[in-house]
């Protein structure tokens, strides 16, 4: 004998609540499938990394936002150098904490810290500039994370792999500003080092132009990263930002007048620049200068020539590697 057919119905009733829930919960598996690499950014792990802890000392507490993060960060790093030991050694254990955030979590650098650790940074031009540059034995034997900062006659320094500070630059440089901050503080540290040589200055001793289109290719090679994962019109207003940055004067430094008119002569050159050279204009920076101290030491254009040749080659062999690398991380 058949059940009334309102009984059919009603049991019916359970199995459609229970294939509901699990299409809801089938769906929102989906989606996290397919935004998870889109989760907002927030800075818990760093916050709770005893690195950084360590590193912001007094200035840490557990429930601090990302605006105190990156402010914490700015006052316990920053400055230009010499560093101190503890100063060095808490840039060190930040960058670290860092690139493991970037590397093991699938969020992007909280905006709030972007600029301030890229500021941070930016007073570190020597020891970044010899990281991006990769022989110097000093940088190259201590790139281990155990390695602490150590101390020469120009102060205290630290070093990590290219790949852990790369990774880094490429995160703070979503933020315009702070991709200025980094390149501008690379450009008048290569101004100072180019300031102190003579004319006089040996072949062999004229490292500091190629060194400075080393590290410069690593800027260029970020810099296209950026822009290529963005939209045209984003990555348009990411260069006229970056553009107009670099034309204002930097922080200031201690210099010579040679090493201030060089960075005065770059900064100029940019205002002529058209929009569609811009790209190819910075690739030059390095040569650039070089030319700009060549001429005011008067020095032989039968010497400079070779040096702006090996300049321009280093820089285009190294935004190879930068490039590749970045593809990578």
């Amino acid at each position: 004998m058949s059940e009334p057919p309102t009984d059919k119905r009603r049991s019916r009733r359970p199995l459609y609540a229970v294939t509901a829930a699990l299409l809801a919960v089938v769906l929102a598996g989906g989606a996290w499938f397919l935004l998870g690499r889109e989760r907002p950014a927030d800075c818990d792990a760093l916050v709770k990394d005893d690195r950084v802890e360590s590193a912001l000392g007094s200035h840490h507490s557990t429930n601090m936002s990302c605006a105190d993060l990156g402010t914490a960060m700015r006052v316990t790093t920053g400055g230009t150098a010499p560093h101190t030991r503890a100063r060095a050694e808490s840039m060190r254990k930040i960058l670290l904490a860092v690139n493991d955030t970037l590397t093991e979590d699938d969020r992007p650098l909280a905006a709030e810290i972007r600029l301030p650790l890229a500021e941070s940074l930016a007073g570190y031009a020597n020891d970044t500039q010899e990281i991006l540059e990769g022989t110097d034995s000093d940088y190259v034997r201590k790139v281990f994370p155990d390695s602490p900062a150590w101390e020469d006659e120009t102060g205290y320094h630290f070093s990590v792999s290219q790949n852990d500070l790369v990774r880094v630059l490429r995160a703070v440089s979503e933020e315009p500003a702070a991709y200025a901050a980094l390149r501008d503080a690379q450009t008048q540290w290569a101004a100072t080092q180019l300031g102190q040589l003579t004319g006089k200055v040996s072949d062999s001793a004229l490292t500091a132009p190629v060194v400075n289109a080393s590290a410069l290719a690593g800027y260029d090679a970020v810099a296209a990263d950026v822009v290529r994962d963005k939209g045209a019109s984003a990555s348009a207003q990411w260069e006229d930002a970056v553009y107009a940055a670099l034309r204002r004067p930097g922080a200031a430094v201690p210099r010579s007048a040679l090493s201030d008119r060089i960075a005065e002569e770059w900064r100029a050159s940019l205002a002529s620049v058209p929009a569609e050279k811009r790209t190819d204009h910075l690739r030059e920076q390095s040569t650039f200068m070089f030319t700009t101290w060549a001429g005011a030491v008067g020095m032989d254009r039968g010497r400079a020539k070779p040096v702006e040749e090996h300049c321009r080659r280093t820089g285009q062999d190294r935004y190879q590697w930068f490039a590749y690398r970045l593809q990578e991380l």
